[in-house]
């Protein structure tokens, strides 16, 4: 063959290759590529001050997000080895961040941790492992609400024999039974155990583990989902799925065997169907691939996976699938890492999803080391932020993305759904908390609680919590399960019955109803506070009754809430017979109770009262907020005022929290009886929403929402949102359709409607 026939030749087949390569990714990606900036950030760092320094060990291991101290605004956790102190956390003020002490020892921290609240006092404790030298697994007791700069908390031991090193630590009810076991990979061992958390896990007995699969090679990686919709926690990890058989046995079906040692997380990338699985080399160098399975989830070949980018990626250590712009649709966020100070262009994507399977590719950052970064609301705005980790390039060292884009949400878009048009009864509360466990909150009000129908988008559907629980107070996971549970009485709306009964939850909404809780001694409640009010004692529950002269009474809910008695005793002879709000109001590290304008101080054994303002009105519906942003809790009160006009005000609290606090009248409407607080307008202050009970002229009610538009509580910004409900103990939020914004559930006295007004601020994917 002549030399040109070869060039041809040679030159026809490169052609060929490069368009075969190019259709296959260009059909594969299902990628945009978009240089428009969708959310503005800004960059935080410990290198200029604006975080404190995790510091000295330059080796940063592990890191994760949640509420330490319980104030409504997410915490962060740094692990680090070689030189301690091992485990630091860092709390968000007004300021920027302050550093706590978690583990002042040096210990071979893994990356992988998880939190849970192991020993059921109502915070969240965390666990850790060793690495390739270590066989042992730790749980820190949470000390809340006792917290010193440095002063450690009590480190216990879940494992300390057999193989070394645990990367990866997940919480979840996994065989069904109602409890939260631990499942941690074991390296060295090429295995994933399962661990029951003991009944009594602060004796400082190792847990009990079982294998639940054994590899060849090493694996990593955890999520969590409902994989074959039997609403049942599947495990993903390991490139596979594993699905609880019996007792202790698990079957794990294959999803992509080359993603064994990846990052993984789950999520509805395609809404409808099963959830898809995003897969990428954390420790390594390979594609980041979403997999999508339209058979049978339990055969291989069922699963299709799409390579987003086309090309590797070099250690993308941190992944997540979160909707990070509050459009309805889940997004990607994916970091690589500067491992030893390679990759000097390493990236950190956002991959915004539409719902349908196909990604626009941002990238947020270049340069930076990421590893274990994570997503999640770290300055209390309602948004996704981004916590920047590096392992050991630049450390010690952090960085924090901000999201500047939660824009000013409009206030003035509303719809409003009669979830029940006639509930067989009056009902004296209403709340919301995800009953099932499918990822929507539902509504629970009464002897009843309705299914949200999330994504289908079919009606709400009224379900009996059972027979003798008629009156619902508040809903909580009272044994410590994983799921809600509800406490109430047995009486009807208003009628005089103060026996109570608990609505244990299986988990799937269904209850069985025990009625080992000591009776009460009036009429019906008005008030009702869950918390733990003294350290690390038991769940209680603070009451206020409608008849006076019962004071402030508490429940004491045992450590086997199912088999012993709860106990009741009053607390104290002072109540003004309504509302009740739970707060650390003088900042001593222990939980308070607001009544109205007086409130009572936790002084760790006794509860002295104290009064806030001396008005002769009745207060009726109260909350603690900061409303202008000092760092100290406030109370915003609606009075008493039937049909009429009545104050709806805020105390601002002083210098001095035991002396009057000044008045600030928000508005005067007719019966301010319904009442919340919240951010509403995503503007980083509080505002109030309000019910009017108007029993004379229901159809003039007006449901308001004030806008604290100074964000100092002075100027407020009036807008009503429905006119023609009567509210009653109603006016509670919730974002009841998981889009962001923040709508109203409510009920009221004459009616037997059950309302939801939904906020249409933010386009839903939800159907309600």
């Amino acid at each position: 063959m002549r030399p040109n026939k070869i060039i041809f030749v040679i030159i026809f087949f490169i052609v060929i290759i490069a368009l075969a390569v190019y259709l296959n990714s260009s059909i594969d990606h299902k990628i945009e590529y978009d240089e428009n900036i969708s959310i503005t950030w800004t960059h935080l760092s410990s290198e200029n001050g604006d975080i404190p320094s995790p510091g000295p060990s330059i080796e940063q291991t592990a890191s994760l997000i949640l509420d330490v101290d319980m104030d409504g605004i997410n915490d962060f956790i740094i692990g680090s080895r070689k030189k301690g102190p091992s485990l630091l956390w860092f709390k968000k003020d007004p300021a920027g961040w302050t550093k706590y002490l978690i583990e002042t020892e040096t210990l071979p921290i893994e990356a992988g941790g998880a939190f849970h609240d192991i020993d059921g006092d109502g915070d969240l404790d965390v666990v850790f492992g060793g690495d390739w030298r270590s066989n042992k697994v730790w749980w820190w007791e949470n000390p809340y609400p006792q917290y010193d700069l440095d002063r450690p908390w009590v480190r216990r031991e879940i494992k300390n024999s057999g193989d070394n090193m645990h990367h990866d630590k997940i919480f979840g009810d996994f065989d069904g039974d109602g409890e939260i076991e631990l499942v941690f990979w074991n390296q060295y061992a090429n295995k994933l155990f399962i661990a029951d958390i003991p009944s009594n896990p602060k004796d400082g007995k190792l847990w009990p583990y079982n294998e639940i699969w054994s590899s060849d090679s090493r694996t990593e990686g955890l999520a969590i989902g409902d994989m074959d919709g039997d609403k049942k926690t599947e495990i993903f990890g390991g490139g596979r799925w594993f699905k609880h058989i019996s007792e202790t046995d698990y079957t794990a079906y294959l999803i992509d065997d080359t993603q064994k040692e990846s990052r993984i997380a789950v999520g509805d990338l395609k809404m409808g169907g099963f959830p898809e699985v995003v897969m990428v080399p954390g420790d390594g160098v390979g594609r980041l691939k979403w997999y999508e399975c339209t058979g049978d989830p339990t055969e291989s070949s069922c699963w299709e996976g799409h390579d987003i980018l086309g090309f590797d990626v070099d250690h993308g250590h941190s992944l997540d699938v979160v909707d990070i712009n509050g459009d309805g649709m889940l997004d990607i966020f994916v970091g690589e890492m500067r491992l030893d100070g390679d990759n000097n262009d390493a990236k950190m994507w956002i991959f915004w999803g539409d719902g349908n399977g196909n990604f626009r590719e941002e990238i947020v950052a270049t340069g930076y080391d990421n590893h274990e970064s994570r997503v999640g609301d770290l300055d209390g705005d309602g948004d996704i932020d981004i916590l920047g980790k590096p392992y050991n390039w630049n450390t010690p060292s952090l960085n924090i993305w901000l999201n500047d884009d939660a824009a000013d949400l409009s206030l003035g878009l509303w719809e409003r759904h009669i979830i029940d048009i006639n509930k067989p009864w009056r009902s004296i509360f209403i709340a919301s908390a995800d009953m099932d466990n499918d990822g929507y909150e539902d509504i629970i009000t009464g002897g009843w609680w309705y299914k949200n129908p999330g994504i289908q988008g079919t009606n709400w559907t009224r379900h009996t919590i059972g027979q003798t629980l008629n009156n619902m107070a508040t809903v909580y996971d009272f044994d410590d399960d994983g799921d809600i549970d509800v406490l109430g009485t047995q009486g009807k709306g208003s009628d005089t019955n103060a026996v109570f009964v608990w609505g244990r939850n299986n988990g799937s909404g269904n209850f069985t109803i025990i009625n080992n809780i000591e009776p009460g001694d009036s009429d019906f409640l008005q008030g009702v506070a869950v918390g733990n009010f003294h350290g690390g004692g038991p769940v209680e529950i603070a009451l206020s009754w409608h008849e006076e002269g019962k004071g402030i009474q508490m429940l004491t809910v045992p450590s086997d809430p199912s088999n012993d008695m709860w106990s009741l005793r009053q607390i104290s002879t002072i109540s003004q017979d309504e509302a009740l709000s739970r707060g650390d109001i003088d900042r001593d590290g222990n939980i308070d109770l607001l009544l109205g304008t007086k409130w009572l101080n936790n002084d760790g054994g006794s509860w002295t009262p104290y009064t806030i303002n001396t008005d002769s009105g009745s207060p009726d519906r109260n909350k603690l907020a900061d409303i202008n942003s000092d760092g100290r809790l406030d109370a915003v009160v609606g009075f008493e005022a039937i049909s009429k006009p009545g104050k709806l005000v805020w105390y601002e609290q002083g210098d001095k929290v035991t002396s009057m606090w000044t008045e600030h009248i928000i508005a005067n409407v007719v019966g301010p009886m319904s009442l919340d607080v919240t951010d509403m307008d995503n503007d980083g202050d509080l505002d109030v929403v309000v019910g009017e009970h108007n029993l004379k002229n229901p159809y003039d009610a007006k449901l308001y929402l004030f806008e604290n538009s100074d964000g100092q509580g002075i100027a407020w910004n009036e807008q009503v949102i429905y006119t023609g409900d009567e509210h009653h103990d109603g006016a509670q939020i919730v974002d009841i359709d998981n889009d962001g914004d923040i709508d109203i559930i409510s009920i009221g006295w004459s009616h037997g409607y059950v309302l939801l007004y939904e906020n249409r601020a933010i386009k839903s994917s939800v159907k309600i």
